[in-house]
């Protein structure tokens, strides 16, 4: 260290921890103090620096991995976008994929991971969730029911096949593949959501003729086959469930590869979610449903089957959080309990009498309706989803 002398003090030439080179500057009224490494002097063009400049975040980039990181969270809703403008514009390749025995066999791929992924645990508290379940049946099987009937019944559409249509389409129960699918990839308790939907698409066999009767005005009388439908969810859903759960239970080998490729197989349930649609779209496209009517009718129609199933959603989310739901369960009841299935309504249709309406126009509400609710959900999925992952990386 050196000293100068100058007029009206003394500056001194000090060094500090880091090798560089520092000023201090006293004079008569002020102590001799050289500047330290904590207190560096910013010089321009020199090589220490101020301490605030490392406090300041550097600008956010937008790039490749910014657009690969929204499109692996939103992969999902943008699936289901591409399935339903691929759909319309291409039919014909939805059509010849839909000879492949993977569509037919996706809903049995979907419920296999979910019994891969589901935990014993996770099925005790499910069971014992007595809530949970009383709050899903009792909401599917009536209340969304009574509740979309009556909005139908305010909102009127102009053609009156289609108002029937939107409300046959609210009576029906639960959807067997994407409600459930849907929670999964939520976070939401996967052993709850399948005894719902269990439960609710073999009671809704019994109860859809009676609440399309009482509440909708529809199709007195109707009869179901409910012997063929009950085995067709058992083979759907149940078998699947169980040779996916005794595969993880039984096999250590096997259970290490559900943990370690988790996302992959997320992938894969989102893929069997998203060419159901796909097909379906593609399908009727090619036999020209979507030309029976104008576009006015199908953005009236969808925005009518919008509006009930936020009704629904709102619903299910404000009485699982009345009743103390765990946030896994809430999602649960709120994806499961929201959604409604187009197979049983496409069937109640057939056995409808011809004096109800034109059935052609009848099922377009019903197929736009599923697509509809299928892409909202898909959109509260990732937000939802990510909005628990922030709230975990923060704590």
């Amino acid at each position: 260290n050196g000293l100068v002398n100058v007029p009206g003090g003394t500056m001194s030439l000090v060094q500090n921890h880091g090798g560089h080179a520092g000023v201090g500057f006293s004079n008569a009224l002020a102590c001799r103090k050289p500047l330290t490494a904590s207190a560096p002097l910013a010089i321009r063009g020199g090589a220490a620096a101020s301490s605030t400049a490392g406090d300041i975040p550097p600008p956010a980039k937008f790039g490749v991995g910014t657009v690969l990181a929204f499109a692996k969270a939103q992969l999902l809703p943008i699936g289901l976008l591409w399935a339903i403008l691929f759909g319309l514009c291409y039919p014909s390749a939805g059509v010849a994929f839909g000879e492949f025995p993977i569509v037919k066999y996706a809903p049995h791929g979907i419920f296999f991971v979910g019994g891969l992924m589901l935990r014993t645990a996770e099925a005790k508290e499910a069971v014992r969730a007595y809530k949970a379940i009383l709050l899903g049946v009792s909401s599917i099987l009536f209340f969304t029911s009574a509740i979309g009937v009556q909005v139908v019944k305010l909102l009127p559409l102009p053609v009156r096949d289609f108002s029937i249509g939107a409300a046959l389409f609210i009576c029906m129960p639960c959807t067997i593949q994407s409600g459930a699918a849907l929670s999964l990839k939520a976070g939401g308790n996967f052993a709850l959501s399948l005894l719902i939907t269990v439960l609710c698409s073999t009671g809704g066999i019994f109860t859809v003729p009676l609440v399309l009767d009482r509440i909708a005005d529809i199709g007195g009388g109707v009869r179901l086959p409910v012997t063929a439908m009950v085995l067709k969810l058992v083979e759907t859903a149940l078998l699947p469930l169980m040779a996916g759960k005794i595969c993880a239970s039984s096999s250590k080998r096997i259970k290490s590869i559900v943990k370690n490729y988790r996302f992959y197989l997320s992938l894969f349930v989102t893929f069997c979610v998203v060419i159901t649609p796909w097909v379906q779209i593609s399908r009727s496209a090619s036999q020209g449903v979507f030309h029976l009517v104008s576009a006015s009718d199908v953005t009236g129609i969808v925005a009518l089957l919008s509006l009930t199933h936020f009704v629904f959603l709102g619903w299910t989310f404000v009485t699982s959080r009345m009743l103390g739901l765990t946030t896994a369960m809430t999602k649960s009841v709120v994806f499961v309990a929201s959604s409604k299935t187009l197979p049983l309504a496409l069937m109640m249709i057939g056995v409808l009498p011809a004096r109800i309406g034109d059935k052609g126009l009848i099922a377009l509400p019903c197929i736009l309706g599923h697509f509809t609710q299928i892409m909202i959900d898909s959109f509260l999925v990732s937000a939802w989803k990510k909005a628990d992952d922030d709230e975990d990386d923060a704590e």
